[in-house]
């Protein structure tokens, strides 16, 4: 019997080996996302007839760097996340915020981040399409919120409803979308990312855009929480 068991114990994988497992799977997963992101991005740059000015370089180059950045800020951060456990989601929007603040904000674009709401706990799998679309929303901003350089205000909220759903808003200050944009089907590369990524984890996207900013509220449901159950 001691034989067998021994036997057993040595063909199931360890817990370290689920992880490091895991962490590989999440890693060709990543590199795979932003590769794919790297050549929508040229893809859309040789479609445009006019070259690029050195302003629009250098932030097409800043937006690579930071989705770089991110990912691999998100596998430090997750690395010894329990395999098909949960997360508090708040320590990780605070953190990757301020890496994002740090790249991408400059004299010419002062950015200044401000977080609300209370702490949330997730599913470890969400983290990372949670965090993926925060950069994007910051990217964006930089882009188009303020075309003059005003100074930008970001807001990261993460609230529970009181149905269980779990609501995250990343909003901006800035000027808003263009008259007739439709934010659910037209954009470039980053709304793509960001409708993609919600639907991933099965969250409704809510884009709401006026003359005082624009504001992403992802609305994740009670049956995609820890503990929850599908109705």
């Amino acid at each position: 019997m001691d034989a067998v068991l021994l036997a057993e114990k040595m063909t199931q994988p360890t817990t370290a080996q689920d992880t490091v497992a895991e962490a590989n799977h999440r890693i060709a997963n990543s590199l795979t996302l932003l590769v794919g992101m790297v050549r929508l991005q040229a893809a859309t740059v040789k479609k445009n007839p006019a070259p690029l000015s050195n302003a629009e370089v250098r932030m097409l180059l800043e937006g690579i760097a930071a989705r770089i950045g991110t990912i691999g800020q998100l596998h430090r951060l997750l690395s010894h996340a329990p395999q098909g456990g949960c997360a508090a989601l708040r320590p990780h929007l605070r953190e990757v915020s301020d890496a994002l603040l740090a790249a991408l904000s400059s004299p010419e674009q002062l950015v200044t981040v401000a977080h609300t709401g209370s702490d949330c706990m997730v599913m470890t799998r969400q983290v990372q399409p949670v965090i993926l679309i925060l950069c994007e929303v910051f990217i964006n901003a930089m882009k188009y919120a303020h075309p003059t350089g005003v100074p930008l205000t970001l807001t990261v909220d993460c609230s529970p409803a009181v149905d269980g759903r779990l609501m995250i808003t990343v909003a901006d200050d800035g000027i808003g979308l263009p008259d007739g944009f439709d934010p659910y089907q037209g954009g470039g590369l980053g709304f793509r990312v960001i409708r993609s990524l919600a639907a991933e984890i099965g969250a409704s996207l809510e884009i709401h855009s006026c003359p005082l900013g624009l504001s992403f509220r992802l609305s994740v449901p009670a049956s995609n929480m820890p503990g929850g159950t599908v109705s």
